[in-house]
């Protein structure tokens, strides 16, 4: 598939790689990997962009260490590039920004293929795979090519953290690309990313957590309401998943007038992903993994409180059916 996609490129003069929205080591490994194959064997213009914030510290230190050069998708016209590609996400997921009546010329993910993704003139969509990143690397290891220590720290740690790092599932290609980078990188740089100093706003934001947790069964269910950043709402569901007796953890909040959540579970029998997309029927965007999903509803004219009891009351009759739920605090 790669050398569909170099040859692909090959006219382009500057192309604009999309991350998706608040991005994760996943998306932000894969684009800059990719940007590097396309730099190193092309000589091509790339620009790498992302709409919404970095937010956790462990992602900021990932681009500060691998100086990696991001902007942002808003301050960028997107008809000034002859070629978009998107990774690690897809058109009509809901969470990439690409502006009204531009659709992008590759796409390049691992998640549940959708529809719209027919309409690029090159996509790679493996949602066997645990990781974009993974893909990314094989593209290198199909290509004879050696990644920088740049590149390959964050390759690595961009699939570390989508399967092994999370506990999410992961296949026999994502271990051994992990293996194949693993001599290039840097074990001080990846040291150093995944204990960054944190600010004093994630303590703030744990403490209120455990204050607004609710106990329903085996699952924890937390509404932080108001929050500095996408990715506290994804912490605090990964912070809550490590406690015993434990099975699920949702935790929902709200940025602006948009609403996020995170759905997180020890077991791979339930699919995740799937008991999201139900989760929004009809209101809203999401999706995930086995393991691990989440989504965002646009709250417009809608009460974010009742938003947020519809969302409550959808999950424990996904999780639990009719049975009773018992409500408690923490």
């Amino acid at each position: 598939m790669i050398d569909k996609i170099l040859e692909f490129i090959k006219p382009k003069r500057k192309i604009l790689i999309l991350m998706h929205n608040n991005p994760d080591p996943d998306t932000i490994a894969s684009g800059f990997a990719l940007k590097n194959i396309f730099a190193s064997l092309q000589k091509k213009r790339c620009t790498l962009a992302y709409h919404g914030l970095i937010g956790r510290a462990e992602n900021r230190e990932l681009v500060k260490l691998c100086k990696i050069d991001m902007h942002f998708s808003l301050k960028l016209n997107f008809n000034r590039y002859d070629c978009i590609v998107v990774v690690d996400t897809q058109p009509t997921a809901g969470n990439v920004f690409i502006q009204k009546n531009i659709l992008p010329n590759i796409v390049i993910d691992h998640h549940n293929f959708r529809s719209q993704t027919k309409k690029a003139d090159v996509f790679d969509v493996r949602k066997n795979y645990g990781s974009t990143s993974t893909i990314v690397a094989e593209y290198y290891k199909k290509l004879n090519l050696t990644p920088d220590v740049n590149t390959a720290t964050a390759l690595f740690y961009g699939i570390k953290t989508d399967t092994l790092g999370s506990g999410r599932s992961n296949s026999k290609v994502d271990t051994e690309m992990m293996g194949y980078i693993l001599p290039n990188i840097s074990l001080n740089k990846l040291a150093k990313i995944e204990n960054p100093e944190l600010p004093k706003y994630y303590y703030k934001n744990m403490k209120k957590a455990t204050e607004n947790a609710k106990v329903v069964n085996d699952l924890i269910f937390c509404n932080l309401e108001d929050v500095r950043n996408a990715d506290l709402i994804a912490e605090t569901s990964d912070f809550f998943l490590r406690m015993r007796d434990i099975k699920w953890t949702f935790v929902i909040g709200k940025i602006d007038n948009i609403c996020y959540f995170s759905l997180r579970c020890k077991s791979t029998q339930r699919k995740v992903g799937h008991i999201a997309l139900g989760l929004v029927r009809g209101i809203g965007t999401g999706g995930g993994h086995m393991k691990s999903a989440g989504g965002q509803i646009p709250l417009n004219d809608k009460n974010y409180n009742e938003i947020v009891e519809t969302v409550k009351k959808r999950l424990i009759s996904k999780i639990f059916g009719t049975g009773e739920a018992e409500e408690k605090s923490l």
